[in-house]
């Protein structure tokens, strides 16, 4: 019996020292890699990658209760628990093109200033951008569409003319549903009068190009800087203003062909590429600090023919609009500027069908075109208030100065934080004297005495329904 008693407390110490050693262990296991992550978190900030941890593959961190201090912390178990166990597929991953199949930004290859700032952010966000080079407003090809348009205009009046009676003197205006976006053949007209409209097809127009209509033409040259205008003094705004419209802003001019040409170059790209999917940024932007966990909770309640989605835009009437399934997710009406916004394969493939259209292409501003179309059908929608602003810090190439002076407010600005990390001044952010160029949307949203009497009247109006000027 008491060799019996012996054995059993020598099968109960071994217990015990194993137990011991267990716990042991699971310490130095748990503080070695708490401290390896704190350390891999540390380097790859400094150097400005993105933070990859070895902690079940923790790409969460834009949650409180996955960052490495936290670990440590057991009042979050329940909240990782439930983080882990009942968010949507994919959604605790990061994505370096946030889903997208490309992300692509649209940028002058001799601005390296806004490159720069462009890989800043995207080194900020862990994410991956593809430059599309621009052309410049001083590039022969735009003469060569700017005279080409102007020729089509002409042409067009006469037909709309005849088909309405009206003057010609009374036909324009380049606001949103302008008349000149009248689709070929009419079935969609933006007024009531060009209803059935018949609009001849101008493969012929041009005999020198060899029966393609001019917009065919300008996509199928490689070498587009052979495609000079046939006038080096010829003037575009001069040429196609528009005197029935009253906001000089929405003519036509050699930036704004540019930015045309831009635009529909990469919507080309998309297509080329098979994306399924595209995110354009223009390389003026700021963006959320947690865009991608934002993008991600919207991206799943978007209806699956989605066509375009706005992530940025300077104003339209989308908060009047009805929640889609999210708090932040409404149908478009009319967003002006597209410094950030997505495109399905289904969006590229409709908006190039309008676009490729030599009746209509670069009648107008871009700006202008895309509100207009999704009058016309497509299925848009925007995010309110957005995620992606423009910057305006640097020189802007389309207008002296910075260009349009619009601008909003993020909740957590990513360029903010670089601003800060390198000990820049952040009164560009924070001044209140900037106040005054708020976009109207930002200034119906809050709605202050003081930000309303700095807006012109002529631009919104808070008692009713805002009124947009331009």
């Amino acid at each position: 019996m008491f060799r019996t008693q012996i054995n059993f407390s020598l099968r109960h110490l071994s217990l015990l020292a194993l137990l011991a050693l267990l716990f042991s262990f699971l310490a130095w296991f748990k503080s070695g890699h708490l401290n390896r992550d704190n350390k891999l978190l540390t380097s790859q900030f400094i150097i400005g990658k993105p933070y990859q941890s070895t902690i079940n593959r923790l790409e969460y961190l834009d949650d409180i209760s996955f960052t490495p201090e936290s670990l440590q912390d057991r009042t979050l178990d329940y909240r990782r628990h439930l983080e882990r166990t009942t968010s949507p597929a994919g959604f605790l991953d990061h994505h370096p093109t946030l889903g997208f199949d490309h992300i692509y930004c649209i940028s002058l290859p001799d601005r390296s200033d806004r490159r720069e700032t462009m890989k800043k952010i995207a080194r900020a966000l862990g994410i991956k951008i593809t430059f599309v080079d621009a052309i410049s407003k001083d590039h022969p090809v735009i003469g060569w569409i700017s005279e080409k348009a102007f020729e089509v205009r002409k042409e067009k009046i006469n037909h709309m003319s005849k088909h309405t009676g009206l003057k010609k003197d009374k036909i324009g205006g380049m606001g949103v549903g302008t008349i000149w976006l009248t689709v070929n053949k009419g079935n969609n007209a933006n007024q009531e009068p060009l209803r059935d409209i018949v609009l001849p097809s101008l493969d012929n127009f041009h005999s020198e190009l060899s029966g393609k209509n001019w917009v065919e033409h300008l996509w199928s040259v490689t070498d587009q800087k052979l495609l000079k205008p046939i006038s080096l003094n010829f003037n575009v705004t001069e040429a196609m203003w528009d005197h029935n419209e009253r906001f000089p802003q929405r003519q036509i001019n050699a930036a704004t062909v540019s930015t045309f040409y831009n635009h529909v170059k990469t919507i080309r790209l998309i297509k080329q590429n098979g994306d399924q999917s595209a995110l354009i940024l223009e390389d003026d932007v700021d963006l959320e600090w947690d865009l991608e966990r934002r993008w991600r909770t919207i991206q799943r309640r978007l209806p699956v023919d989605w066509e375009t989605v706005f992530l940025g835009h300077c104003w339209g009437r989308e908060i009047f609009e009805p929640q889609v399934l999210h708090p932040n997710l409404h149908k478009s009406t009319s967003p002006l500027c597209l410094h950030g916004y997505a495109v399905s394969s289904r969006g590229s493939q409709k908006l190039l069908e309008l676009f490729d259209d030599p009746w209509l292409a670069f009648q107008t501003p871009i700006d202008t075109c895309i509100p207009t179309f999704i009058k016309l059908g497509l299925k848009s929608y925007s995010i309110e208030p957005p995620i992606i602003n423009q910057a305006k810090i640097l020189k802007s190439d389309i207008q002296v100065g910075k260009g349009s002076n619009w601008k909003g407010f993020l909740a957590d600005s990513v360029m903010e934080r670089i601003y800060k990390s390198e000990g820049k001044d952040l009164n560009l952010f924070l001044d209140q004297a900037h106040s005054k160029h708020l976009d109207p949307a930002t200034v119906f949203r809050f709605k202050t005495s003081q930000l309303i009497s700095s807006v012109d009247s002529r631009i919104i109006r808070c008692d009713k329904r805002p009124t947009r000027a331009f």
